[in-house]
């Protein structure tokens, strides 16, 4: 402890030493009071605390006080622990702790004599309600998402498990922002290996800002050169609780309504909250909807190019001589009508996502209707190649999480199918397979557990089993090829 950083013994060295910190800033409020005869200062910062509460929990106390000859150690003895003001009350010794918790919604009480305040939790700025989740909606969970406010997110997790083994472990990261976040796992079902290397890696971050879930997954992230992360995010309460059920561990941050999840696995890109809430038939069926469409929204571009260009054979002879007829309208060679369409999709859905909601749709009707029916009519375009990319854009919409990468792995695939045909997109998955197979999060295979092999936990991989047969509370680390230490987690139950 540094002696310059130490609080005075003089309240108005305290209060210009703040205010210096600050600079002055408008919205930081210091009021002075008498408290028996003892001088005393609360600070807060403007919009952080509730004003009504901190009258009630704060300030009637503090006048109804009255003891003759009172000190400034008995003053700070109520402030601390007769006078029952917050169910959080903190001592501070440092002015770094001080403008921590005014950064925090606390309010300050420093006294006149004593190097040392009190602070008192009294939070009270403006947060969301409780929404819906809106990127990842379902028809029969939860309509609750979580929170930016970190404590009501907190709260969200503990009223879905009500056992004392759900533990929440506070960490700090960002330079300037100082922002809190919080780990959240199962006590006997995390292993230390993961708590412990997740809570270093949040440690290390060297960002000034958190702002959202994007600054500490790459830090989080073993694996920068992967196509795919090992860190997903979810904006779910019943989806977060189910995570961190498996052995994982989740990461709140203040401020954002998201949480990553350490370790991810390539498969729950695949399975939804509504597959558990259907009979085992339909939601297999589902699931093998989604792997399909992931392949057709990556591949079927890439495909038509190759097989226009290099292998005609595969295409029956009718609907060659259509492609051809199509294509000797068109000015433009057929990889580059492709990239052409491609990137004029993706502008128009950026440009639906950034518009307002009210006038978003609009742009989908604009852009299928007008400039798609224009485009064939004018002979830019051909009508077989705007139904490959209609086709590409729905099977892209079912799988919104691995987006990013569907997007990418569709232009390379086109390109490679144009300029290798068949040889070249066999090639790309190739390397994509191989990348993604030495892809780990945290010891946790990403591919598994498809790849090593686990019979008992495939069964909820490509099908859905009913949820008598289906085993409760599965470890995720231990999935075959995982190196996660288990010796934590031998009394889960």
């Amino acid at each position: 402890m540094e002696k310059s950083d130490s609080l005075s013994l003089r309240l108005e060295a305290n209060i210009a030493r703040l205010k210096a910190v600050f600079g002055d800033s408008a919205d930081l409020n210091v009021m002075r009071t008498d408290v028996s005869g003892v001088k005393c200062a609360v600070l807060t910062l403007e919009a952080m605390v509730k004003s009504s509460d901190l009258a009630k929990m704060l300030f009637e106390p503090m006048m109804s006080y009255d003891r003759k000859n009172a000190t400034a150690q008995d003053v700070f003895e109520f402030l601390s622990g007769e006078g029952i003001f917050s169910t959080e009350a903190k001592v501070v010794n440092l002015y770094s702790e001080v403008w921590e918790k005014l950064c925090s919604g606390f309010a300050v009480v420093l006294v006149h004599g004593l190097p040392r305040g009190v602070a008192i939790s009294a939070q009270g700025y403006a947060t969301r309600s409780l929404d819906e989740p809106t990127g990842e909606p379902n028809i029969k969970g939860t309509r609750e998402a979580l929170s930016d406010n970190l404590r009501t997110s907190m709260s969200l997790l503990r009223r879905r498990i009500k056992n004392p083994k759900l533990r929440f472990e506070f960490v700090k990261a960002g330079k300037l922002s100082n922002t809190e976040l919080c780990l959240v796992y199962i006590d006997g079902r995390t292993p230390a290996k993961l708590k412990e290397k997740t809570k270093k890696a949040i440690e290390g971050i060297k960002s000034d800002l958190i702002l959202t879930s994007g600054n500490i997954i790459p830090y989080l992230s073993d694996n920068s050169g992967s196509v795919f992360s090992g860190v997903s995010t979810t904006e779910r309460p019943d989806v977060l609780c189910s995570k961190i059920n498996e052995g994982r561990i989740g990461v709140l941050i203040d401020g954002v309504p998201f949480a990553a999840v350490c370790p991810s696995l390539f498969v729950e890109n695949f399975q939804t909250v509504d597959d558990y809430a259907e009979k085992a038939y339909f939601a297999t069926y589902q699931r093998w909807i989604r792997f399909f469409a992931f392949f057709i929204s990556t591949l079927l571009p890439g495909l038509y190019v190759a097989a226009a260009v290099f292998h005609p054979e595969v295409l029956s002879r009718s609907l060659l001589l259509n492609l051809l007829a199509s294509e000797e309208r068109t000015p433009y060679p057929l990889i580059s009508e492709m990239l052409i369409v491609i990137v004029m999709f993706e502008i128009l859905r950026e440009a639906g996502i950034r518009l307002p909601r009210a006038i978003g749709g609009a742009v989908s009707i604009v852009g299928g209707l007008v400039i798609g029916d224009a485009a064939v009519t004018s002979g830019l375009i051909s009508a077989p190649l705007l139904i490959i990319i209609g086709i590409t854009a729905t099977s892209a919409f079912v799988i919104p999480s691995l987006n990013p990468q569907m997007t990418v792995l569709r232009i390379i695939n086109v390109l490679l199918g144009g300029w290798l045909g068949f040889f070249g997109i066999a090639l790309l998955w190739t390397v994509v397979l191989v990348n993604t197979c030495v892809t780990d999060s945290f010891a946790v295979p990403y591919t598994a557990p498809l790849t090593p092999f686990t019979p008992r936990a495939i069964r909820d991989v490509l099908m859905k089993t009913s949820v008598k047969k289906r085993p409760q509370g599965g470890i995720v680390e231990n999935l075959n090829g995982s190196d996660a230490s288990r010796k934590d987690c031998k009394n889960a139950e």
